[in-house]
């Protein structure tokens, strides 16, 4: 195996362009046509606009987010990350470093700002870095390119990633999330909390939870802080952001990262793009026609709007690992080492600890695994071990500092991730404690088997020089570790999902690096390996549909324990055994026409990978469906959701961020989303959309709630509040007020806005029915805004 080993260890170097690469590059530079990468950026944002138009972003809106995060925080970042290099490199690949490091930056900048209550002096860095670089005569040679390209097929597989992310998306969260009225009130239960959070971080405020003042805001938070960021600077409603444009820059950077990556250690670029072909359709392999995913898969792209924490933080990590890559091909090549790939490390990796809790403890391991297999093969530590000892500083700063030693109810509980899924229901019933370990190993069983047809390529990696490279191993004990959380923890909201997810990037990374591992680079590959590998994706494809349209067609009888073991796992096994028949006789085929060992090899894994790969199309087949089924797509109320929101919420809580200063504390008797009884506690439209902190709102997602029971006593949202006398005085002032009751209760607590909502649930999870807000509130407090069934009093 060989490695591009660079000048300087943060990113690789260039070769010369091919004659015909050069030829088309003049063709196109002489032409009236745009080169092929930038028509992939041109395609890539006509599907953003037309997409985000489509479900309610305004042109304002579109263009000065576009703006903020251009000039803001793209273009002085990748000044400062082409100066880290010293050098310029592929444009499209300096851009997204240097996102990453303008959130980086941009992060401690604005907390500074905001504790000195001037937020737009955020705006200093980036002012400040472009004027640097224009001024500074040693810096100006950062504005210029290095007339190189990178390969159009990379430039378009970032392109279609991305659009692919989007659209998916839009038909799976935007069209039952609007930004309009009235459908704006059944929006997703944790858009309401991403919002929150935001308004937290706009205003020079304790850091405490918005929506139950007193809790300390143990979270990972980062991404909410860049969230304020944008939308002082922008002018966009948090909502806006969230819902919407927010992850956008973070997807399309970690894209192109994925490719700069693989094109690092391999140097080549299809690597890269099937890693993201891979990333995106592979991730499970579904032999049922019935349903799209019968099993908890481990799809990168879920979630990564309604969680904005995890896309923030897989941008951090990925650019870390390639930085370290970086590190670990100057430590093979014996150059001299250099602090500054160190310090940025350092740096990505306090971002990474930050933004999302799974991501550290995965580096971890992924290091350990790492400095393992060095010291078990050279006797001696390597760049794994302060690579690890960084991440374990910053691991217990998150752990003690930023998450208060808490576990936001993660327990170890192994096994319990498929009880929720489709099958698992299907088979053992609505979840429970009580644990049948036969049923639940083999469905856990059938679940992880389910996610490693599209990784068969990794077989590659046990050649020579590919089974010691580090950062194999890296990537390997990270994706190994994410797999493992999936089955071992439990969270009541199934939270341990997000180690899986974080996985699935690296193990398509892993999986192409395979295939790139049987097939040498400068080695020509014989036209009858294509075709044997043809033959091999076409009986895999085959095998899939047959069992499809066979024994797994039906679906079960009841969605509660209808079937039996044998009747779930069928399917699976006979897509196993099928698919490793066709493996073989691809295998023995390659062997007959006199392949090399390494492409019969590689002539099975594909037959196996292609199987996922198809099962990946063939779920997203309802997305073309929708788009040419003629009927809108927007403003749709999902089965099972409601409005859970109160009629005026949306306008009374703007009404008051806008009538109130941030230190104002606020009381309210909505601690329930409404329509939903028993009471669900995760309410939190009103610190959402006034931007104030709330004395006692919903009390979900804390750490005092989760303490109050484990994962099968609804702790998620439907636990006690743990302080009974504080809710009983706080709701007392609205159903029973007296001027003696107001003017006490709101003196002791601060209080100086009151929010009444006409009809709410009774706060209590076992308990029924409904409690009125009393009018005579009125003759305690001024009335100063109503809206639909919410009134706003400001105290006396």
């Amino acid at each position: 195996m060989t490695h591009e080993v660079t000048e300087h260890p943060l990113t690789e170097q260039t070769g010369p362009a091919t004659a015909g690469v050069a030829g088309r590059r003049r063709w196109f530079s002489k032409g009236i046509w745009p080169s092929p990468g930038w028509l992939a950026l041109i395609f890539a944002l006509a599907v953003s606009v037309v997409t985000l138009t489509y479900y309610g972003v305004t042109e304002r809106d579109l263009i000065t987010f576009s703006a903020y995060s251009l000039f803001c925080v793209t273009l002085p970042g990748t000044l400062i990350w082409r100066a880290l290099q010293g050098r310029a490199g592929f444009l499209p690949l300096d851009a997204a470093f240097g996102t990453t490091v303008g959130f980086a930056v941009e992060l401690p900048v604005y907390m500074l700002a905001r504790q000195a209550d001037q937020p737009f002096a955020v705006l200093a860095w980036p002012i400040i870095t472009i004027v640097a670089f224009i001024a500074v005569p040693r810096l100006r040679k950062f504005w210029r390119g290095n007339r190189e390209r990178m390969s159009a097929g990379a430039a378009w597989s970032a392109a279609l990633g991305t659009s692919f992310t989007l659209v998916s998306t839009a038909f799976s969260s935007f069209r039952y999330n609007s930004l309009n009225e009235p459908y704006q009130a059944v929006m997703h239960v944790d858009f309401p909390f991403q919002f929150a959070l935001v308004g937290e971080f706009k205003h020079d405020v304790p850091l405490n939870t918005p929506w139950v003042t007193g809790v300390d805001l143990v979270y990972h938070w980062y991404v909410y802080a860049h969230g304020a960021a944008a939308s002082w600077i922008s002018g966009v409603e948090p909502q806006v952001l969230i819902m919407r444009l927010l992850p956008i820059p973070m997807i399309a950077a970690f894209m192109l990262v994925v490719i700069a990556l693989a094109h690092r250690i391999t140097g080549r670029w299809w690597p890269g793009n099937l890693a993201i072909g891979l990333m995106l359709l592979a991730p499970v392999t579904v032999p049922w026609a019935w349903t799209s995913r019968p099993m908890d898969s481990i799809v990168f792209i879920d979630n990564l709007w309604v969680s904005p924490t995890q896309t923030f933080a897989a941008l951090f990590c990925i650019v870390a690992i390639y930085v370290l890559c970086g590190i670990f091909q100057a430590d093979e090549g014996k150059q001299r080492r250099r602090p500054l790939p160190w310090i940025v490390l350092t740096l990505l990796i306090g971002a990474m600890a930050g933004a999302k809790a799974t991501f550290v403890p995965m580096l971890i391991c992924g290091l350990l695994l790492a400095l393992g297999l060095r010291v078990i093969r050279l006797k001696l530590p390597g760049p794994e071990l302060p690579a690890l000892l960084i991440a374990g500083a910053w691991l217990a700063f998150a752990q003690l500092v930023l998450y208060g030693s808490g576990s936001q109810g993660t327990e170890v509980n192994p096994l319990q991730t498929v009880k929720y899924s489709t099958l698992g229901r299907a088979v053992m019933g609505t979840q429970n404690a009580i644990n049948d370990w036969g049923i639940l190993w083999a469905m856990s069983g059938i679940s992880l088997g389910a996610c490693l047809f599209g990784w068969a390529c990794m077989a590659g990696l046990l050649r020579r020089g590919w089974r010691t490279d580090p950062i194999v191993h890296v990537m390997a004990g990270f994706a190994i570790s994410g797999l493992g959380a999936l089955y071992i923890l439990a969270h009541p909201g199934l939270s341990q999902t997000y180690f899986g997810r974080s996985a699935t990037p690296y193990l398509g990374i892993l999986a192409a690096l395979g295939l790139a591992a049987l097939l040498p680079k400068g080695k020509r590959v014989p036209r009858r390996f294509f075709a044997v590998a043809v033959l091999g994706v076409a009986g895999g494809v085959t095998a899939l549909q047959l069992i499809r349209n066979g024994v797994g067609k039906q679906g079960p009888i009841s969605p509660l324990a209808s079937w039996t073991v044998e009747q779930a796992t069928l399917p699976y096994v006979m897509l196993l055994q099928a698919v490793a028949v066709v493996a073989v006789l691809t295998a023995v085929i390659g062997v007959i026409v006199r392949l090399r060992r390494s492409h019969v090899l590689a002539v099975a894994t594909l037959a196996v990978s292609s199987v996922a790969v198809t099962s990946g199309v063939l779920i997203n087949q309802g997305i073309v469906d929708s788009l040419f089924s003629g009927q809108p797509q927007r403003d749709i109320v999902a089965p099972g959701n409601f409005f859970a929101m109160p009629p005026g919420a949306i306008d009374a809580g703007r009404w008051l961020r806008d009538n109130s200063r941030p230190r104002d504390l606020v009381a309210t008797n909505s601690h329930c989303r409404a329509q939903i009884s028993p009471c669900d506690s995760r309410d939190f439209w009103l610190a959402a959309f006034s931007e104030r902190q709330v004395l006692l709102e919903g009390w979900s997602y804390t750490e005092p709630a989760f303490a109050t029971g484990t994962i099968w006593d609804r702790t998620l949202y439907r636990s006690h509040f743990w302080d009974p006398a504080l809710l009983n005085r706080n709701d007392e002032i609205f159903v029973d007020p007296t001027a003696e009751r107001v003017n006490s209760f709101t003196a002791d607590h601060g209080v100086r806005w009151l929010v009444a909502v006409g009809t709410t649930q009774i706060p209590d999870p076992e308990a029924k029915g409904e409690i009125w807000a009393s009018p005579e509130l009125a003759q305690f407090a001024t009335e100063r805004y109503k809206a639909g069934d919410v009134t706003v009093y400001e105290v006396r």
